[in-house]
């Protein structure tokens, strides 16, 4: 059996990170067994962050890696080479921008820094988690910085995000999935940040365009009812 190492459960979602939700719902989609052990610390990664799995002698970190690896060795789906095409755009514009939209939304954002500092906090012995916390915000405006979104003006940034959600949006349409009619990798990740972004309890302009789209909400309550019953209770609305 697969071992899902990942963040815990917050907020009615199964982990604090989007990256492992990513995975469990397509280990859930794909009816792959697997056992999660919940990890605070992300040094326990063999790349310093969470996720990883093993699947027997085998250790794989990072969330795209492991659904490669599950994708080859559990599954024998395959995409046209415009699908894969789209599945692999759609997933940078996700992976490698929307995050670092919601990594505002929680750690720059002042509003968004509220909730983090008293919800997370938690997560870490008394003595430890506020100054980790506050040691994190640093290094992650750093990054956001050096990645080049933390340089532009809070309007800016709430704009770029619009855009995802409108590109999104359109793109799913009136289809099942992203790709289709059939569950894709792109839908493990696109329904992760989604509903990350629907229901942490931050309420700025980005989970405001979210729910401006009726067919992005639809999606995440359908495909958490489907996946995440246990947590399906509470989606924001």
């Amino acid at each position: 059996m697969i071992k899902l190492h990942q963040y815990p459960a917050i907020w009615g979602l199964p982990s604090l990170s989007p990256f492992c939700i990513k995975v469990e719902m397509f280990l859930r989609k794909k009816n792959i067994s697997y056992h999660v052990i919940v990890e605070k610390n992300p040094a326990r990664g063999p790349k310093g962050k969470m996720p990883f799995i093993r699947d027997g002698d085998k250790v794989v970190p990072d969330s795209s890696f492991i659904l490669q690896h599950l994708a080859n060795t559990h599954t024998t789906s395959a995409l046209s080479a415009l699908n894969n095409a789209q599945g692999v755009a759609f997933q940078k514009m996700i992976e490698e921008h929307l995050y670092f939209i919601l990594l505002y939304s929680r750690w720059i954002d002042p509003r968004g820094w509220e909730v983090i500092k008293k919800d997370f906090s938690s997560l870490f012995p008394p003595v430890v988690g506020t100054p980790f916390l506050h040691f994190l915000r640093r290094r992650l405006r750093s990054q956001a910085y050096l990645q080049g979104l933390g340089r532009h003006s809070q309007e800016e940034v709430y704009l770029l995000g619009k855009q995802v959600m409108t590109a999104l949006s359109d793109f799913l349409g009136d289809k099942a999935y992203f790709l289709g009619e059939e569950f894709t990798t792109l839908d493990a990740t696109a329904y992760a940040f989604l509903i990350t972004i629907l229901k942490q309890p931050i309420p700025s302009p980005l989970q405001k365009d979210l729910l401006s789209h009726a067919n992005l909400v639809a999606y995440c309550r359908r495909e958490e009812a489907l996946c995440f019953p246990e947590f399906a209770k509470g989606v924001t609305s």
